[in-house]
């Protein structure tokens, strides 16, 4: 048991550094576990508003902080239509996967670890 412990612990605090070096708030952190869900889909603005009960300008917002730290990569199409996408980076999308299947407790307690960082810094 202690075992299990110290390995979710190990994983956590190697998830909340990476979350905490790209310093990513709440809704970054959101938005990653939902692109980790869906890693090989280019979604659009509207698909992904639709998906989450926040602001439209903090969820652009977001996807712009996201993207300007290479985590996210948006796409211009030639009709018009911006897609976004997970980094192809290997280590980064390996991170970000390992965000995404976390179970809904584990996703919870790092949620608040970040938020507790963010409060200190």
């Amino acid at each position: 048991m202690v075992i299990d412990y110290m390995t979710k612990s190990r994983v956590n605090n190697d998830l909340l550094s990476f979350l905490t070096d790209n310093e990513c708030s709440q809704i970054e952190f959101d938005l990653l576990r939902f692109m980790g869900r869906h890693p090989k889909a280019k979604l659009s603005f509207y698909v992904i508003t639709r998906a989450f009960r926040v602001a439209v300008i903090d969820l652009g917002d977001a996807l712009m902080e996201l993207v300007e730290r290479g985590l996210l990569v948006h796409r211009l199409d030639d009709k018009g239509l911006v897609t976004y996408s997970l980094a192809a980076d290997e280590k980064t999308s390996s991170y970000i996967h390992r965000l995404a299947s976390l179970d809904w407790s584990a996703a919870v307690a790092l949620k608040k670890e970040l938020k507790d960082w963010m409060v200190c810094y």
